[in-house]
C-alpha cells in the first residue's frame, strides 16, 4: 500500500510539473532594464509559466563578455531536464548574449564571422536534437551608431571620433539615397578627420554583424526558428544602420523566402525580451491575437519622429503592437478592442528630454470611454523619463494594478514595455492584481521618480559637490544609493503601502540606470 501511495504522489508531482510551460531566458545583458524587468513582468504569468535564466555570474558584465560555451552548456542542460517535464518549452534568446557574449561585446569584439556563425549553428543543433519539444524565439540588434563622443558602451576610439563617425555614416547613407553632391562633400571632409584604420575597423565590424544577421534570416530562420525580432538601437533618419535595415527589409519581403510572417524589424533594443515574452504567451494561449486600438493625446504630432529613432511615432506604435503578438484595429468611441493604448505624446515640434524643466499639460483628451478594454498608458512625451504631471494624473483617477504604464529612455523602450504588459494583463487580469501593481510601481519609481526627478538632483550634487563623473560613481556609492532609496520609499508610500523598496544599486556605476527590488510588505 505504501508503494502505491508513493507512486501516486510521484505521479501527481509529474502531472503538476508537466502542466507548466517553461521559458528559458538568455537576456541581452545583465542590467536591471534588460534582465530583471523581464523576471518582474513574468511574475504575472507564474501560474502557467516557469521562467528560468542563467545566474548573473554566467552572463556578461559591462565590457566583460560572457563565456558563450558555458551558456550553451547551461542551455542544453536546461532543455534536457526542465523542458522534458514541461507541457511546452520556449527559448527566449538574445543573439547578442549567446552568440557575441553580450550587447557591448557585439560592438567591441574581433571575433570572426566564422566563429560567430558556428555558435549560431550550435543553437540550431539544439533544434535538430530536440525537435518540436522546443520553440526558439530569437532577438538580434542592428548595431547602433551613437551621435556623441563617449566610449562607455563603445570601442575606445568612440571617445574621440564618435561624433565624426556618426556624421560620416549619416551623410554617406543620405548621399546614397538622395544623391545630393553637398552630402558627398561632407563625407569627403569627414574622411580627412577620421583615421583610416579606425574607420575601416568600424566598417569591418558592422559588415560582420550584418552578415551574421543576413545569414540568420536567409539560411536558418524558416527551418529552425519560431520567430525573429530585429531591433534598431539608437538610430536616425539616415546612417549605415538604416541602410542595413533597408536591405534586411528587402530580404524579409522576398516572397521566395517566406519570412515576412516570422520576422519583426523596428526601433528598440533593451525592451525586446518583453515583446518576445508577450508573443510566447499569445502563442501558448492558442487563441486569436489580442486586439489593440490607439488614441493619441496630440494628433498633430503622432507622425513626428522621436529622439534616437528614425521612424514616425505612429509607425513605430503599429510595429510594436505586431511585435508583442497583437492585432491593430481602428479606434472608435465604442471600441471593442481588448487593449486600448492611450499615448501621451509631445505637443512641441520635437520631443524634449525628461531632464529638462517639465510643465503640466491638458491630459483630458485621454479621458475617453474605455469600456472593458485593458488600458495601456504609453508615456512618450519625453525621452529618458516619464511625464511627472501625467503620471500623477493617472494615479489620481485610476486604481493601481488595473492598467499598464511605461515612460523610459526611448520611444521604443516605452512602447515595448507597456504593450507587453498590456497583453499579459489582458490574459491574467483576474489573477494578477498584486503582481501587476508591483510591476507598475517599478515603472513609476524608475521612469518618473528616478529618471525625471531624483537623477537630476543627484547629478547636480555630483557636478557641484562630490565631483564624481556621471558614469563613474566611485567616491561615495553607498551614499548615492541611500539617497535614491529614501526618495523611492517616500514616493512609493504615497502610491501604495503594499510593497517596500530594497536593494537599490547602480548596475554599471553610472547615473543612467538604476536597479532595485520591491518586496511584499508583511
Amino acid at each position: 500500500m505504501n508503494l502505491v501511495r508513493s507512486f501516486l504522489f510521484l505521479f501527481l508531482i509529474i502531472v503538476e510539473c508537466s502542466s507548466q510551460s517553461t521559458i528559458l531566458f538568455i537576456p541581452l545583458d545583465e542590467r536591471f532594464t534588460t534582465r530583471s524587468i523581464v523576471l518582474n513582468l513574468a511574475r504575472l504569468i507564474q501560474n502557467d509559466f516557469t521562467l528560468i535564466t542563467p545566474s548573473l555570474e554566467m552572463i556578461s558584465h559591462w565590457k566583460q563578455p560572457a563565456d558563450t560555451n558555458q551558456l550553451f552548456q547551461w542551455l542544453h542542460e536546461q532543455i534536457s531536464t526542465s523542458c522534458i517535464i514541461s507541457s511546452s518549452c520556449s527559448l527566449l534568446i538574445s543573439t547578442e548574449q549567446l552568440v557575441y557574449g553580450g550587447l557591448i561585446n557585439s560592438r567591441l569584439s574581433n571575433t570572426t564571422f566564422d566563429e560567430l556563425n558556428s555558435r549560431l549553428r550550435r543553437l540550431i543543433g539544439f533544434k535538430q536534437e530536440f525537435g518540436s519539444k522546443i520553440q526558439i524565439y530569437l532577438s538580434s540588434v542592428i548595431m547602433r551608431i551613437p551621435a556623441y563622443n563617449g566610449d562607455f558602451e563603445e570601442p575606445d576610439y568612440w571617445a574621440t571620433y564618435g561624433r565624426l563617425i556618426y556624421l560620416w555614416s549619416f551623410y554617406t547613407d543620405r548621399y546614397a539615397v538622395l544623391h545630393n553632391p553637398i552630402d558627398e562633400e561632407q563625407v569627403q571632409q569627414l574622411e580627412k578627420q577620421i583615421p583610416g584604420d579606425i574607420l575601416q575597423e568600424f566598417i569591418w565590424r558592422r559588415a560582420r554583424n550584418y552578415n551574421l544577421t543576413y545569414t540568420l534570416l536567409h539560411e536558418y530562420t524558416q527551418l529552425y526558428f519560431e520567430h525573429i525580432w530585429l531591433t534598431l538601437d539608437d538610430n536616425a533618419a539616415y546612417g549605415l544602420n538604416k541602410a542595413e535595415e533597408r536591405k534586411l527589409v528587402q530580404l524579409i519581403n522576398d516572397p521566395s523566402l517566406n519570412l515576412s510572417s516570422k520576422v519583426n524589424i523596428y526601433p528598440g533594443a533593451d525592451e525586446v525580451s518583453l515583446a518576445i515574452l508577450s508573443q510566447i504567451v499569445v502563442n501558448n494561449k492558442q487563441l486569436s491575437k489580442p486586439t489593440f486600438t490607439v488614441h493619441y493625446r496630440n494628433v498633430t504630432t503622432q507622425n513626428y519622429i522621436p529622439n534616437y529613432e528614425g521612424a514616425p511615432l505612429n509607425e513605430s506604435v503599429l510595429k510594436q503592437i505586431t511585435a508583442v503578438g497583437g492585432h491593430y484595429i481602428d479606434y472608435t468611441n465604442e471600441t471593442t478592442a481588448d487593449i486600448l493604448v492611450l499615448v501621451n505624446n509631445w505637443s512641441t515640434e520635437t520631443q524634449h528630454e525628461a531632464t529638462e524643466i517639465q510643465t503640466c499639460e491638458d491630459y483630458t483628451p485621454l479621458n475617453i470611454p474605455k469600456n472593458q478594454s485593458i488600458i495601456v498608458y504609453a508615456d512618450v512625451r519625453y525621452s529618458n523619463g516619464g511625464d511627472r504631471c501625467f503620471s500623477q494624473w493617472i494615479l489620481n483617477q485610476t486604481q493601481l494594478g488595473t492598467y499598464a504604464y511605461a515612460g523610459w529612455n526611448t520611444n521604443g523602450n516605452t512602447l515595448g514595455t507597456c504593450l507587453s504588459n498590456g497583453v499579459l494583463l489582458n490574459y491574467y487580469r483576474n489573477s494578477t492584481m498584486q503582481e501587476n501593481s508591483r510591476f507598475t510601481l517599478y515603472r513609476f519609481l524608475e521612469d518618473v521618480q528616478y529618471q525625471a526627478n531624483l537623477r537630476q538632483i543627484l547629478s547636480f550634487y555630483l557636478n557641484t559637490v562630490s565631483l564624481d563623473p556621471l558614469d563613474k560613481l566611485n567616491n561615495d556609492l553607498l551614499f548615492y544609493e541611500r539617497f535614491i532609496s529614501k526618495g523611492f520609499i517616500s514616493y512609493a508610500n504615497q502610491i501604495t503601502t503594499h510593497f517596500q523598496v530594497e536593494n537599490v544599486y547602480y548596475p554599471w556605476n553610472r547615473t543612467f540606470e538604476i536597479g532595485f527590488e520591491l518586496k511584499d510588505n508583511e
